[in-house]
């Protein structure tokens, strides 16, 4: 016992070597594991609420992770949103000059609605519209700063036992700035095929819009009316064809639209195709719920609703006012001005600092003042440090279940947490959310999940 216990002090100490916050957090138990590094649960000592902590391991080696890690950074902390996951804390790391990891404090959720889609059958339309809802409406807080998320999937909606959706992973979202024209382009969009806007497939239109988001939601949501992918397409050409054989083939007009010539030609050439009904690829759905998935999957950008116009559809009537929902100051040009030039690796380690005394009010204050020190005397455990993570290998994490690595980029709040050790009645409640009918239905939902959580633990 008092061995165990022994062991259990030295984690604490490990995992966050010479970090001054460690004696804040109480280290649960290991919840995932990847190429990024490793998450773990703990309990906040000063506030006694669940958190999850990541260590995002040497940030520097590779800049282009350095940059993601910083955008994302900046955008959590500028979004803050009750939909969107939340940073609540950086610890603060001992040196200026010499850090390479950091520990990202952020809130806890128990799964994402990919486990959630693949664990329940017995959704509800109440459940079908409160989680669209919740997604739109982050996406209109997004919009209005004019961020586009880029990557939405079911992956980064992380959910909880009480129905409560947030959306994760920004890594690859991009802010268009009122300067720019009223459409903006990127060269370096990666993200998955299967939730990408037709527009994307080939650089239809060169430039692209906030309705790429939008295709993106009404993916989501027809898998969470059906539990299955809607366009799992094999290429890009493949997702093309399945995207036609639902929606027919574009008008004359879309097709004169496209500037990539070969997928103009790709589409002038396509066999005529008839669009299927909703109702009959969506049997037994409401039909509501069907009318406005056919405006979030239009093939045209330009005949997608907004989020907000789609906020106000008739399929939420009763669930809230779309006027009361939050807007958000679009955001200033200087917070990504690291984007309009050259950096290097010093620069970005300057700037992601930066972003760390963000959480630091003191610190910051005598950052901006000129003031600060560039060393803080925490004591350094960085031989217990290489031990902890030796012993992790050896062990395949059995402090707790380890997740397999899923991706193979940086990304910053991926809760990876399949854990039974959060107790549903410690999650807040929706009922907020002025839908307390909701509530009836969240312990379907509930029960669902910490059975796909024990079936996770014991496939581990």
């Amino acid at each position: 016992m008092q061995q165990d216990q022994l062991k259990k002090d030295i984690k604490e100490v490990e995992f966050f070597t010479e970090y001054g916050d460690a004696n804040r957090y109480k280290i649960l138990e290991v919840v995932g594991k990847g190429s990024y590094g490793v998450v773990c649960s703990a309990i906040d000592t000063h506030t006694g609420g669940k958190v999850a902590i990541k260590k995002i391991h040497d940030i520097f080696e590779h800049i282009s992770d350095a940059i993601r890690i910083l955008r994302e950074v900046k955008l959590l902390r500028l979004l803050r949103h009750p939909d969107i996951v939340e940073i609540k804390r950086i610890v603060l790391p001992p040196s200026k000059r010499e850090f390479k990891d950091i520990y990202v404090v952020f809130e806890l959720m128990e799964s994402d609605l990919h486990q959630v889609i693949k664990a329940n059958d017995d959704l509800t339309r109440e459940h079908y519209q409160f989680f669209l809802y919740q997604m739109l409406r982050a996406l209109k807080y997004m919009h209005t700063a004019n961020v586009y998320h880029r990557d939405l999937k079911p992956k980064n909606i992380l959910a909880n036992a009480n129905c409560k959706l947030k959306v994760c992973d920004f890594g690859l979202a991009r802010v268009a700035f009122s300067d720019a024209p009223t459409t903006t382009f990127w060269t370096d969009y990666v993200a998955t095929r299967w939730y990408r806007a037709p527009e994307l497939c080939g650089s239809f239109f060169s430039k692209y819009t906030p309705a790429i988001d939008v295709w993106s939601i009404g993916c989501i949501f027809a898998e969470v009316l059906t539990g299955k992918p809607l366009f799992p397409g094999k290429s890009v050409v493949h997702q093309l064809d399945l995207i036609t054989d639902l929606l027919g083939t574009p008008s004359p007009e879309t097709i004169a639209g496209v500037r990539n010539d070969k997928a103009r030609k790709y589409l002038m050439e396509m066999r005529k195709k008839s669009p299927v009904p909703f109702e009959q690829k969506f049997q037994n759905a409401d039909p509501l719920a069907l009318r406005l998935l056919q405006r979030l999957l239009a093939f045209d950008p330009k005949d997608r609703p907004t989020a907000q116009e789609a906020l106000a559809d008739p399929f939420f009537k009763g669930l809230s006012k779309v006027e009361r929902e939050p807007s958000c100051q679009p955001i200033s040009k200087l917070e990504f001005e690291f984007e309009r030039r050259r950096v290097t690796k010093d620069d970005v380690r300057e700037l992601i600092y930066r972003e760390i005394l963000e959480y630091h009010p003191q610190l910051l204050k005598d950052y901006m003042n000129g003031t600060e020190g560039t060393h803080f005397l925490y004591p350094s455990a960085v031989d217990q440090f290489r031990k902890h993570f030796a012993y992790l290998e050896e062990n395949h994490g059995k402090s707790g279940p380890v997740i397999p690595p899923e991706r193979k980029h940086v990304s910053l709040p991926r809760s990876i947490v399949h854990s039974s050790t959060i107790p549903p009645s410690s999650q807040p409640s929706f009922t907020s959310y002025e839908n307390k009918q909701m509530a009836l239905e969240a312990s379907k939902v509930s029960r669902s999940v910490e059975s796909n959580s024990r079936s996770q633990l014991r496939s581990s």
